[in-house]
């Protein structure tokens, strides 16, 4: 069971800065929070009770970027059967995620980040052209809501309907505010019913809010000095890396 007194002086400090990287990251580029802290502590905790510990951060961090911006009631009319789909197939993915083993999520995270950040990395875009259709973003946000359930990833295959959108930089921050703030909310009220975060894990996951909220403030200072599309490439060959990483750790 995870808590704060039953946690290494050694391993603590290794969280925390886990959740500095993550909000560095997140204030960076507007995204990569439980990307990059599930990923990261994934070589810490079990992935089940990682997937926990982050969804606090995760919903207060989304709710104010899903708030910043002035396209909200826009966003909802473009991608309503999106989100529909994506909150029904989350209790599915649940499901799964409550009956595969701990080595299986990870392999399936690993393999998603690994896809995921190719196509980032090679600049390879899918773009659907009938992204508005009903039936196109109800399967859109089924296969999300079905990854999303099982390994707390958002971005797949969501970043297709994104690049289809041809939003703006400011359009899709608060597109991916309102979704991920919709995913973790479900995720967490799942994860209440079925008894899979407590007490003790809720007080780590508001813990991490403030190493977070740092990281955050630093990221947004940084982003005016180091170029975006720099730190995008560096962030997507570093996510390469700890997916196969993950993958090692599972076979040996």
């Amino acid at each position: 069971m995870i808590s704060i007194s039953n946690i290494d002086s050694i391993i603590l400090i290794q969280v925390v800065l886990i959740f500095l990287a993550g909000g560095m990251v997140k204030g960076l580029i507007g995204v990569g929070l439980p990307t990059v802290t599930l990923t990261l502590l994934s070589f810490v905790f079990d992935i089940k009770d990682s997937i926990s510990i982050i969804l606090i951060p995760v919903i207060l961090t989304n709710f104010y970027q899903m708030l910043d911006g002035n396209y909200l009631r826009e966003i909802i009319s473009d991608v309503k059967f999106f989100l529909i789909g994506s909150f029904l197939f989350i209790f599915l993915g649940f499901y799964f995620l409550t009956i595969l083993k701990s080595d299986t999520i990870l392999i399936i995270l690993a393999l998603l980040l690994i896809i995921n950040s190719l196509f980032s990395l090679m600049k390879y875009e899918i773009k659907i052209k009938n992204y508005k259709s009903k039936k196109i973003q109800l399967i859109i946000g089924s296969m999300t809501g079905l990854t999303t359930g099982v390994t707390s990833i958002y971005t797949m295959p969501f970043i297709f309907l994104i690049q289809s959108l041809n939003y703006s930089k400011n359009k899709v921050i608060q597109l991916m505010g309102l979704s991920f703030f919709i995913f973790a909310s479900m995720q967490l009220v799942l994860f209440s019913s079925y008894q899979m975060i407590n007490f003790n894990k809720l007080l780590v996951s508001l813990l991490a809010c403030f190493p977070i909220l740092i990281g955050v403030y630093f990221g947004a200072v940084l982003r005016k000095r180091i170029s975006e599309s720099f730190f995008k490439t560096l962030f997507n060959m570093m996510l390469v890396i700890m997916g196969g990483l993950l993958i090692i750790k599972i076979i040996f």
